[in-house]
């Protein structure tokens, strides 16, 4: 068993800083093969735990730590029986081991271990059944511990006190004899220290009785100046009132100075954008009643018309916001654009195609030149009668491209009459010269000379 406690010791314990305090060789109950070995072990230092550890031998005698549980989780201690002799007993921690012992007295002896750590550590703790011996034991333990205590305190108490030896006595009164006189002088100049604060003590007192009067002169002089410090305090407090105000007002006046400025600034937008508005979207009178009246027979009314109608294409084009065609002004004046468009726009139309049924309409004028020459007639009178009216189809062009599109087809369909008319009176002509000349080439260069 020595060898045993020894080499768990050596191996496994002192490595970990583990006290040993008692071993006992088990099985499973049940199962003999597997012998294992239940060691009681606490820490080598303070604060101590006890541990309940489970060592196993491998095939090579080498021991190794195979579960370890803190005795503080140990519930119940159950010794199987009080009478008989037997082997058995259980430890419950989260469950319940069973174990076999090897021997009676080694059982015993390792229940009596976890009694004592039970008193000592745990305060009484774990529940201990079945066990006929505990509590005689356990006051035994109790008396053992309180033993083991006082005789480690006088151990300590020993190895803090120890005597000196005669040379260290011998030294020590020779160190004294040697620093004698220093000592002397030193309780010497103590007194001498002493008696010199007791003259400054009493000197003081009696320069403090004698100014007692310059102490009460300067309490006077403390008083009126903290009374004329609470009066700077208070005018202090009053101007930091006014001023409070005065930073109150200026902040108001900086406000509404601000606000000032907005109004300026939002004044001087407005204006602008009035101006440009009524600027813009300004047609004179006289535009407008040219575009109303239409003259278009006249060349003064035509050219007032072209003038009126660039006015009020310009009027038209200009750029605006969309809010502002939300105002009832803008709106109004963009209808009434509109409507003097159209009405000039049907007018104008009108007049232009009333001239091309007059031009389709026309007679062919009578034969001028010699009745051996053919010749086509002129329509020089019918291009200058509508040149006038050149800068008007430009702008009908650009402001109702369906309308301008519509007027070359009326151009055509009316002056296809006047050509029609004018091609048979040409034929009819040529056919006269033909009868009148015997020559056969004369017609050819007819044709050609009045196609070139």
């Amino acid at each position: 068993m020595a060898s045993l406690w020894s080499s768990l010791e050596k191996e496994v314990f002192n490595p970990q800083n583990k006290k040993l305090l008692e071993a006992i060789t088990v099985w499973k109950t049940g199962k003999k093969k597997k012998m294992s070995i239940l060691c009681v072990v606490v820490d080598a230092f303070r604060p101590m735990q006890p541990f309940l550890v489970k060592v196993k031998v491998d095939r090579g005698e080498q021991y190794k730590m195979a579960y370890r549980w803190p005795l503080a989780e140990l519930k119940l201690v159950d010794g199987k029986t009080l009478d008989q002799v037997n082997l058995d007993f259980d430890l419950q921690f989260d469950k319940i081991y069973k174990w076999t012992a090897s021997s009676f007295d080694e059982k015993k002896t390792f229940i009596r271990c976890l009694w004592k750590l039970n008193h000592r550590f745990l305060s009484s703790a774990i529940t201990f059944v079945n066990v006929h011996s505990c509590s005689v034991e356990g006051r035994q333990g109790l008396q053992e511990d309180r033993r083991d205590t006082v005789e480690t305190e006088n151990q300590e108490e020993l190895s803090v006190y120890q005597e000196m030896t005669p040379k260290e006595a011998a030294d020590v009164l020779k160190l004294m004899e040697e620093h004698e006189p220093l000592v002397n002088n030193s309780i010497a100049f103590a007194e001498q220290l002493s008696r010199d604060l007791h003259v400054l003590d009493e000197a003081n007192l009696r320069a403090i009785i004698s100014s007692e009067k310059q102490v009460t002169q300067l309490m006077s002089f403390i008083d009126e100046a903290l009374a004329e410090v609470a009066r700077v305090e208070e005018t202090l407090q009053v101007y930091d009132e006014l001023l409070g105000s005065v930073k109150q007002q200026m902040d108001h006046i900086h406000q509404e100075n601000s606000l000032l400025h907005h109004i300026t600034s939002n004044k001087a937008k407005l204006m602008d954008e009035i101006l440009f508005l009524t600027t813009h979207l300004d047609l004179g009178k006289e535009h407008c009643e040219a575009l109303s009246c239409a003259d278009l027979s006249s060349p003064s009314g035509v050219e007032a018309c072209i003038a009126a109608a660039e006015a009020l294409s310009a009027c038209m084009n200009i750029q605006i916001q969309s809010g502002y065609r939300k105002l009832q002004a803008v709106a109004e004046q963009l209808i009434m654009f509109e409507t003097l468009k159209q009405n000039f726009e049907n007018r104008f139309i009108g007049h232009i195609t009333n001239t091309f049924e007059r031009q389709g309409s026309a007679q062919i004028p009578a034969l001028t030149h010699p009745m051996d020459q053919l010749s086509a007639p002129s329509h020089r009178l019918q291009h200058e009668e509508l040149v006038p009216y050149t800068p008007l189809m430009a702008w009908l062009r650009n402001a109702n491209p369906v309308l301008f599109c519509d007027l070359p087809k009326v151009y055509a369909q009316n002056l296809s009459r006047l050509y029609d008319k004018e091609i048979k009176a040409f034929f009819e002509q040529a056919k006269t010269l033909l009868v009148g000349r015997r020559k056969g080439r004369l017609f050819p260069c007819l044709l050609r000379e009045y196609l070139c």
